[in-house]
């Protein structure tokens, strides 16, 4: 398959020769129509996204009212299990049954369930329903991003490409914000709740301005029928079941360990080991249908460097959007608002960078590769720094700058690697390819989120037993609030072993950070953007 594509395996440079006539393709959707459709596809984009960080800061107003607090990490890992885990089947879904089809089903079915969420009586209702609401949200997520690279000409691909990041990095700060400033009323079923108008506009405004197919996309290329066999056959079920697999594994041994089951115990070690199987027989799997390019199409085509940098970028992203917030509730004692203010200097430099990024590619034609780099090494710097914060309740200044800096990293890669994408990817893989930036970036800040919970929720429960008795510590692991009936020395000491626990979690992100460097060489191209 190699021997067949042009050098550097360059999309873009494919049609090179198109574009005059592409650019003036009266087929292409002008005016007031585009603006709709965009606004409608970011709105619901905005809180599909918004909805893998809202919890953050809301999560312990949440286990305090429902109890079960040493299982909270599931309220994120839940949503963002299915989140990430259907990312490619849905984008090979849409080549068959529409984009416009399969963005109304995924944002019908986030729509139900997030007022299902809002109505949870116990957490284990919370999560599972929170695990049907990421079905949908995956949906909205990888087919928005894809939407637009067939929406609009390629001259105007890093416009909205910067438009997309952006609105996906301001979800993420505004997703603690606004659950943070929810969390204060006590009412934190709003959390929830807020998304069935907001996505019911979205839903209805997209069955008015979207057409049924868009003249470029692969239903309206293959002609096959909406819903007909052969367009099935395409789907490559027996892929997204081997790395769903996988990623539920794993995610759920690291889950067990982190509430407190021993790594030798039989509802550990045996997922954890059923992990590499289930990755041996996907990959296996996807170079065997890769290499034959006959159907089904793979939902991972061989090979894809790309995505290790982008789950590695996930990780560090969700780990410091999680946990920041709860680093400053534990040990600082802030209010969720107050965290969530804080972990600003982090999260407003996301989309802010990614827009400078865009610009250093698109204006400058600086090469992809050179911005992935420098947002590694930034990452690498921050993480290192903020790993050096002191294990007491005081609020250090300098750590404000160390998550600026890890934020800037993080918005050069996420937009590096999203305007990437059609360097390394042939013309009929650009679909899987954007939906494989998503998938994996989340799947990233999944397992990244997993392991740092599994390292520090044990280092957490067996020092806290070393300076309260059995029943207080139930207490504290149970509902953090109950820190604060301590006495005041007790109390001190048991949020120093919470700073501890969380600097544990620091120098994870150290080596996720180191290890999108060698990566990033692996996928090195100078090719930059020249539509």
């Amino acid at each position: 398959m190699a021997d067949e594509k042009p050098s550097d395996t360059v999309f873009v440079a494919q049609n090179a020769r198109d574009v005059s006539s592409a650019l003036e393709d009266p087929r292409y959707i002008t005016g007031w129509r585009l603006h709709g459709i965009s606004f409608f596809l970011l709105v619901a984009l905005f809180v599909a996204q918004m909805d893998t960080s809202i919890t953050s800061t809301s999560i312990l107003t949440i286990t305090d009212q429902l109890g079960e607090w040493e299982k909270n990490s599931w309220v994120f890992t839940a949503y963002m299990l299915s989140f990430c885990g259907f990312q490619l089947t849905w984008a090979k879904f849409s080549d068959t049954i529409t984009r416009k089809i399969a963005f109304l089903m995924s944002t019908f079915i986030f729509t139900v369930f997030s007022g299902a969420c809002g109505a949870s009586q116990t957490l284990t209702q919370l999560i599972m329903f929170r695990w049907v609401q990421g079905i949908g949200g995956c949906g909205i997520f990888a087919l928005t991003q894809l939407v637009f690279f067939e929406l609009v000409p390629s001259r105007k691909w890093p416009v909205y490409v910067t438009l997309v990041t952006v609105v996906i990095a301001i979800s993420l700060i505004a997703g603690p914000l606004v659950g943070g400033a929810i969390a204060l009323t006590g009412h934190w079923r709003w959390i929830f709740l807020i998304n069935v108008p907001i996505c019911g506009i979205a839903f209805i405004g997209t069955i008015l301005a979207f057409p049924n197919k868009l003249w470029n996309e692969p239903a309206a290329r293959h002609n096959l029928g909406v819903f007909s066999f052969a367009s099935f056959r395409r789907l490559d079920l027996i892929g997204s079941f081997l790395l769903l697999g996988a990623c539920l594994l794993v995610t759920t041994g690291l889950e067990q360990a982190a509430i407190g089951y021993a790594w030798t115990s039989p509802l550990v070690l045996p997922l954890i080991l059923m992990t590499a199987p289930f990755l041996v027989a996907f990959l296996v799997w996807e170079w065997y249908i890769t290499t034959r390019r006959e159907v089904p199409e793979p939902v991972f085509p061989w090979p894809a460097y790309i995505l290790r940098n982008t789950y590695f970028a996930g990780s560090v992203l969700m780990i410091c959007l999680v946990q920041i917030p709860q680093r400053y509730m534990t040990v600082n004692g802030l209010s969720s608002l107050d965290a969530a203010v804080r972990l600003l200097s982090f999260g407003a430099l996301v989309p802010s960078s990614s827009t400078f990024a865009a610009a250093l590619m698109g204006k400058l034609q600086i090469p992809p590769s050179f911005i992935i780099l420098a947002g590694s090494v930034l990452q690498l710097i921050g993480a290192v720094l903020f790993s050096r914060v002191p294990s007491n309740s005081d609020i250090h200044p300098d750590q404000y700058g160390y998550q600026v800096i890890l934020g800037v990293g993080v918005g050069f890669v996420m937009c590096g690697l999203i305007l990437l994408v059609p360097f390394v990817m042939e013309e009929r893989d650009l679909s899987v390819g954007t939906a494989s930036i998503a998938q994996f970036r989340v799947l990233g800040g999944l397992i990244g989120i997993a392991i740092a919970t599994s390292l520090s929720t044990p280092y957490l429960r067996e020092n806290i037993l070393e300076v309260v008795s059995p029943s207080s510590a139930l207490l504290i692991l149970e509902k953090t609030v109950n820190i604060y009936i301590l006495p005041v020395e007790t109390r001190r000491e048991v949020e120093r072993i919470f700073a501890e626990s969380f600097s544990l979690q620091s120098n994870l992100l150290i080596g996720f950070a180191a290890a999108q460097i060698p990566t990033t060489a692996l996928m090195w191209t100078m090719q930059s953007w020249s539509p």
